[in-house]
């Protein structure tokens, strides 16, 4: 750990990313919706890899082809 965080008074929440004070962290609760946006945050580069990879089946023939059979059971 470096020296910067070794004196620091406020550390991240490691659940929400949260600034907090290390004198009361054992109190910290988090904001349900700053965690959900702080796991979205962490996971960003695997929801692009995922958007990106749905994006190529779509334009292949399998993919087509699923889409108009959704289509036509719908």
């Amino acid at each position: 750990m470096s020296a910067f965080f070794a004196s620091s008074s406020h550390m991240p929440c490691a659940e929400c990313g949260a600034s907090v004070r290390v004198a009361v962290r054992d109190e910290h609760v988090c904001d349900p919706e700053r965690r959900l946006d702080f796991r979205m945050f962490q996971l960003r580069d695997e929801i692009a890899d995922f958007e990106e990879s749905l994006r190529g089946f779509l334009e292949s023939a399998h993919g087509r082809f699923a889409q108009w059979l959704a289509e036509r059971e719908r």
